[in-house]
């Protein structure tokens, strides 16, 4: 095997969607994404990119049937400070009437589990670990 080449970082996430203007509305209301573009072919959008201030990139791809093979399935980790963050989150999510779970300590941190428009769940997790007796 040759040498390891360099990965740089993560490029984007890729969602499927069933409704593509839905869906960036929701991602751009609840998480605060920007529209960049709309990916489009003869017969209209197939998709779209979304940044955040922070860089992550999300592209949104109109799949109906990937995206509800997925529902209820985890397709993007978000990353916040703290569990404080996460109890202003569900403040916020609560305010916006968005499905959400409640706070949960799992192996590498604690997570809140928002479902999109389609089902498919974004995790808002910590950094922070709980030690061995927290998880």
């Amino acid at each position: 095997m040759g040498a390891m080449t360099t990965i740089t970082g993560l490029h984007h996430v890729r969602v499927p969607v069933t409704q593509l203007d839905v869906s960036t509305d929701w991602y751009a209301s609840v998480f605060g994404f920007e529209l960049d573009l709309y990916v489009e072919e003869e017969m209209g959008p197939i998709g779209a990119i979304l940044h955040h201030p922070t860089g992550v990139v999300l592209a949104l791809h109109i799949e109906p049937t990937r995206a509800a093979a997925l529902r209820g399935f985890s397709v993007v980790g978000l990353a916040v400070p703290s569990t404080s963050d996460l109890e202003q989150w569900i403040d916020r999510l609560d305010r916006l009437g968005s499905t959400h779970g409640a706070v949960t300590t799992g192996h590498l941190g604690w997570f809140l589990d928002v479902t999109d428009p389609d089902g498919l769940v974004v995790q808002l997790h910590t950094s922070a670990q709980p030690d061995a007796g927290e998880a």
